[in-house]
């Protein structure tokens, strides 16, 4: 027992720190502790246990003092509600639990449309069916110069009448339009009520026409309590909307389609090559051609909804503007037809007319799209009077059956140098030997040729010979006006009972493999001249020329007899054929036999033409190839000699080995014979010492 410690003090620590309070059993347990006897011990663990029994009573006690007055207080409170409900009457209902909600912050729509995506959605409770709220759309900003207010249609509702203003009956069907304010009530008492409304920009006198423009809009949503006298608790909401511009109804003009026509006719569907009198004018009766222009907006699609520029980007003009229909004329809104400048705003529907300003040359006008876009050009030729002629031979030989037609080319000019383009002119003809080519100051109407930018004059053969022939437009030896080109030479040859002979020869020596050749086929008469165009020529026997080998695809036919002057007809006295040449090299020979001749010695003449055909490299690779060729059969030749050499020298091996076999096999026999020598003479010995 005096080992035995009790630590009472620690343990009266615990008691006063979770205890709380240092009460009466606990003080007497510390003097128990003081006395320091067996039985004092034992009483201070009695009273130990009473302690935690005590402790544990008065724990509990405190918590149902807790409880208890917890549940009075409710009792109290329940108490007081209900007597509250009993002795209060509401005398007016309120609108409550209310929200304002959209499906999305932002929305996007192009400027063709009225609609977007974004649907807003009101809610709240309402007591009575007086009870009611609305929801205002207004725009906060927008884009310079819009016009376009917010629109509410109805989507969908629940226990709800809505319409544009306060309800006295039952109202709002779904797709109804309620402009910027929407009023929203219950459809019966003590109901929760929601209201979802699609918003809409449309223009600004309320119809459902698009209004807005390219841009952004802000948009706010405000609730409101408009009756029953509720607290409103829902916050207004922002929409931002971001508008694009429509590529199918744009009228930004983009590009655009221009057909330039002559005063007179207008209908040309592709641009007509214009020329005109210098002369200035500015009357819209004296317009001297007109600019068709079609805008066409980013998708392709024609708009008259912008203006357009025309400018006279360099050389003479005057232009105008107005409507082209079957009259020229002003228009309301528009051009005034007359010439106005040489830089006009056009608008969209209307035409450029161009006028004379006195100057004479290529008048270059430029059409531009309003933001400076150029979308076209058209070129107008001003001429003067004309004051110099220049005349080229078309066909240096010209036949008697009527083959002189476009046989020179004429063109005129102004002072400015110009090229005069203008339709008819008439022509003048004189030849110096009428006994070959008729005309003397002989006229004829000649229409101007945009292919050859100039005037294809006629002439007429009378008999083989050459005369030098004058053509202008002087009508005498005396006229006094107009000009005269310098005079050309031409010669009338003969047709085809003059063919004397062929020339049939390839434009180049050599060619490419696959390359394009031309042989050219020329008839000729006794002398070597060359014979007239048009008349038909039997050139070659039956089969034409034939070739040595299948020439390319797309090679012309060259197995025909004639050169005709329908088809492929002599051009300046000589018929060309273009052929593709083989594809692989080597030098080809081409055979011919001649026709009927004038001369009988040249008849039926069996002929050659040549030509080679090699790589680009000369036929450098080819000897390559072959050296490599020889070189590689050299190398197949010395293997087969090693092989020989290797079979011979493998016999020689095998016959000395049979030879050292034989020589071993001796051996071996004379060994066993010395050995039986041996044995004999061994045995003799020792018979003989016994």
């Amino acid at each position: 027992m005096k080992h035995v410690k009790f630590h009472l003090n620690r343990f009266l620590r615990r008691v006063r720190i979770h205890g709380g309070e240092f009460d009466t059993s606990a003080r007497a347990m510390y003097r128990v502790s003081e006395k320091g006897s067996l039985i004092s011990y034992e009483k201070a663990f009695s009273t130990r246990a009473d302690l935690r029994i005590v402790r544990r009573s008065t724990i509990e006690r405190k918590q149902m003092s807790t409880k208890t007055t917890f549940k009075r207080i409710a009792l109290v409170t329940v108490a007081a509600l209900g007597f509250g409900v009993m002795s209060v009457v509401p005398s007016t209902a309120a609108t409550s639990a209310d929200t304002l909600t959209i499906s999305s912050a932002t929305a996007s729509m192009k400027d063709s449309e009225t609609s977007t995506a974004t649907t807003a959605t009101l809610a709240f409770y309402g007591a009575v069916t007086t009870d009611s709220m609305s929801v205002t759309a207004y725009v906060t900003s927008s884009p310079a110069g819009s016009t376009a207010v917010p629109q509410l249609t109805l989507a969908e509702t629940s226990n709800a009448f809505v319409d544009t203003v306060a309800m006295t009956a039952a109202q709002g069907l779904v797709g109804d339009d309620l402009a910027q304010v929407a009023y929203v009530a219950p459809s019966a008492d003590t109901k929760y009520v929601t209201a979802k409304f699609n918003i809409n920009m449309v223009a600004s006198t309320g119809s459902q026409a698009a209004g807005v423009k390219v841009g952004t809009y802000v948009l706010t949503l405000a609730p409101a309590v408009t009756n029953g006298g509720g607290i409103k608790n829902s916050s207004n909401v922002t929409l931002t909307i971001t508008v694009t511009a429509d590529p199918l109804t744009s009228v930004v003009a983009t590009s655009a389609t221009s057909i330039i026509t002559t005063a007179i006719d207008t209908q040309v569907t592709s641009d007509a090559t214009v020329t005109a009198i210098k002369t200035a004018q500015t009357a819209a009766a004296n317009a001297a051609a007109f600019i068709k222009v079609t805008l066409k907006n980013a998708a392709g699609v024609t708009t008259t909804g912008e203006s357009y520029t025309a400018i006279v980007k360099s050389g003479p003009g005057l232009l105008g503007s107005g409507a082209l229909t079957t009259t020229y004329a002003a228009t309301s809104g528009g051009g005034t037809a007359d010439a106005r400048g040489r830089a006009i705003a056009v608008r969209g529907d209307n035409v450029v007319s161009v006028y004379g300003d006195g100057s004479s040359g290529v008048s270059t006008i430029e059409i531009q799209s309003k933001a400076g876009v150029i979308l076209a050009t058209e070129t107008v030729t001003f001429f003067g009077d004309a004051t110099t002629a220049t005349a080229t031979v078309e066909k240096a030989v010209i036949g008697t059956s009527a083959q002189g037609a476009d046989a020179v080319l004429v063109k005129l000019a102004d002072a400015a140098g110009t090229n005069i383009m203008t339709t008819p002119v008439t022509f003048y003809v004189t030849s110096s030997d009428t006994t070959k080519i008729s005309g003397n100051y002989t006229s004829q109407s000649v229409a101007y040729s945009v292919l050859k930018g100039g005037y294809l004059v006629d002439l007429s053969a009378v008999a083989a010979g050459t005369a030098s022939v004058t053509i202008g437009t002087k009508s005498s030896a005396t006229a006094i006006t107009g000009v005269n080109a310098a005079a050309v030479s031409v010669r009338v040859g003969g047709g085809a009972a003059a063919l004397d002979d062929i020339k049939v020869e390839f434009d180049k020596a050599s060619y490419l493999p696959g390359e394009l050749a031309t042989i050219s086929v020329t008839p000729v008469d006794k002398a070597g001249l060359v014979l007239a165009d048009g008349e038909t020529y039997t050139v070659f026997a039956t089969g034409g020329i034939v070739a040595p080998a299948q020439l390319g695809t797309g090679s012309a036919t060259i197995t025909g007899t004639q050169l005709t002057g329908s088809g492929l007809g002599l051009t300046k006295g000589v018929q060309t054929f273009k052929v593709y040449m083989p594809a692989y090299q080597g030098t080809f020979v081409f055979k011919y036999t001649t026709g009927t001749m004038a001369t009988t010695a040249k008849s039926a003449v069996a002929r050659t033409i040549s030509a080679d055909v090699i790589s680009s490299d000369g036929g450098a690779a080819i000897a390559a190839a072959e050296l490599a060729e020889a070189a590689a059969q050299d190398a197949t030749d010395a293997a087969l000699d090693a092989t020989e050499a290797a079979t011979l020298a493998g016999a020689l091996a095998q016959e000395a080995v049979d030879a050292v076999a034989e020589l071993s096999a001796q051996v071996a026999t004379l060994i066993a014979a010395l050995k039986k020598q041996i044995n004999a003479l061994t045995k003799l010995v020792r018979s003989k010492l016994k």
